[in-house]
Order: C-alpha cells, then structure tokens, then sequence
C-alpha cells in the first residue's frame, strides 16, 4: 500500500468544508446555568424599585445598578453619560475627563446633590422642565421610570436578555478556549505517536509574537500552528493575514526550516474571503474541524525534518 502524503488543501476545499458554528453542547449547559443565576439575582434587585427612594436604594445596593438600568429601560449609555457631563459641568466640577458608568455611580454616592440630580434625571428626566430646556427631547425619550420601563424592570425575560448581551464576551472567550483545547487535545495525540514535545500560546522570538502552538521549542520551532476560530467578521482577521505574511517573511529572512500551519474555521471566515484567502497562500498546510485529522498526516511527512 502506498504512503499517504500529506497535501495542503485547495482554497475551495477550506471553504467548502467550513464549519459554521462551533457546537459544544457541555459548554452551552454551563453558560445556561450561569444565564440563569444572573437573571435572578439581578431580577431580584430590579423587583425592589417601585419610587425614587427604592431607585435610589437600589444604586446604593448594587454595583452594576447603573448598568442593568440602563440596558433594561433601553437608555443609551453613551447618551446617559453626556447627560451626567452636564450636569457636572452645570455644578461646576473639575472637568478632565468623561465619567463611566462604575465611575457616575461612586460620584453619587459620594454627593448628595450629584445623588439627587441623577436620580431626578432617571426617574423623571423627561417630564423635568430644567432638563427638557438643555437636552432634546429625543434624548431624554427613555428618561423615565413610568409604568411601562417598571413593567420591564419585572419582566424576567427582559432581564435574560440583559444578561445575554452583558455576557457576549465570556461567551465568546469560553468558545475560543473549547476550540483550542480540542486542537490541543488532537495535537497532544499525535505529538505523543511520535515522542514530540509542543508549547501552547508561547512567544516566538523570531516573530516578535505569540503563536496558539509550536512543536517544539520557540526558540527552535520546527512546526508553528496558528489558530482563528471566527463567528463573526472584525479587525482582528486582517491581523491574522499580516501575521501569516510576516511569518514566511521571517521564515524567509531567517532560513529556519519550519512547517507553517494555519486552523481557520468559523462563519466569519465566509465573511472574510480576501483574508482567508491570503493566510491561505501563505500557509504549508490548512486545517479546519472537518479536516482536522490532517495533522496526524502532516506531522508524518515532515518527523524527519524535525
């Protein structure tokens, strides 16, 4: 029977063979849970506002009170908080810099009048003839803790939704840690087969950056695999593409002898074609999760050079 070579995979065959969306079913059950166990202990709190007292009470009690507030009465942050610059400037504040939400609720607690005014501003900032002389009333639209915005303040499903979009980012963090330990639990494998060692999220001197895995020695590398999962489109993929460039330059200006691989999967990638296209060219080798058993090929075909 004859060897099997390893072969790099057509640009097509990459993205015909994209997996959309990454599926790790342990994950989204732990991701639930935590959903769930923010839902009610924020529900809990927002449940006590019923007046500008409880309001007020409210934003003492917790801390991220200015943040659930605002996401659930639909309030624009960025809006909130030029309204809050007013009124500081207006009371005549040292002005250096802009206040965030974490930041506006320590000035209220600090001051009874920055207290006083703020609250006045969420609690009835609409209906506030002062406010509605010096801020459109397209702005102050939502500045008001009327029957309706009290409703959502007890609507869980509302909360959940809050609670969803402030966790976005773990979310996503979480997906891209279940997408490397696979990789490195296919990679342990075969490096294992073959009695070689591997490093993971180490800097690479030669590139002057970090690398998801390198077999097996930074210092030495004999084989760098990048990884970039992506659901959606961003920045950071054309910092992909420059990273894929830089490295055969570096491989080139160096004349280290070492296996180039990239892993890209995920339905921003589609979204990226001119990007993918180009850390396609630069690589050796591609991987993706429906071809992920490549590698065990891969590392077959170059153990000699290592």
């Amino acid at each position: 029977m004859p060897e099997v070579k390893a072969r790099k995979m057509t640009y097509d065959e990459l993205f015909n063979s994209t997996t959309m969306f990454y599926m790790n079913p342990d994950y989204e059950a732990e991701i639930e849970k935590t959903v769930q166990a923010k839902t009610a202990e924020i529900s809990v709190g927002l449940h006590t506002i019923t007046d500008k007292d409880s309001l007020k009470q409210y934003i003492i009690d917790h801390k991220d009170s200015l943040d659930n507030l605002t996401s659930v009465a639909e309030i624009s942050v960025e809006r909130f908080k030029r309204m809050v610059s007013m009124i500081r400037k207006d009371r005549g504040f040292v002005f250096q810099t802009e206040w965030g939400l974490n930041k506006i609720r320590t000035a209220m607690m600090d001051s009874p009048a920055m207290m006083e005014s703020i609250l006045n501003l969420i609690w009835d900032g609409k209906n506030d003839e002062k406010m509605q002389a010096c801020i459109p009333a397209f702005y102050l639209e939502n500045m008001a803790m009327d029957e309706a915005t009290l409703n959502k303040l007890k609507d869980e499903n509302t909360v959940r939704q809050l609670v969803k979009k402030g966790l976005e980012g773990k979310y996503s963090n979480g997906i891209g840690d279940a997408v490397l330990a696979d990789i490195e639990c296919e990679l342990k494998r075969v490096c294992a087969i073959h009695g070689l060692d591997y490093q993971s999220n180490v800097r690479v001197p030669m590139l002057d950056r970090a690398v998801s895995f390198v077999i097996e020695s930074p210092n030495d590398p004999k084989l760098i695999l990048d990884v970039s999962y992506s659901v959606t489109t961003s920045s950071s993929q054309g910092s992909k593409k420059e990273a894929a460039r830089k490295t055969v330059d570096a491989r080139k200006r160096t004349g280290k002898n070492f296996v180039f691989v990239n892993f890209l999967d995920g339905a921003g990638w589609i979204g990226r074609q001119a990007d993918m296209r180009e850390i396609h060219r630069c690589s050796d080798y591609v991987l993706n999760f429906q071809n992920l058993g490549l590698l065990e090929d891969i590392i077959a075909e170059h153990i000699t050079e290592f």
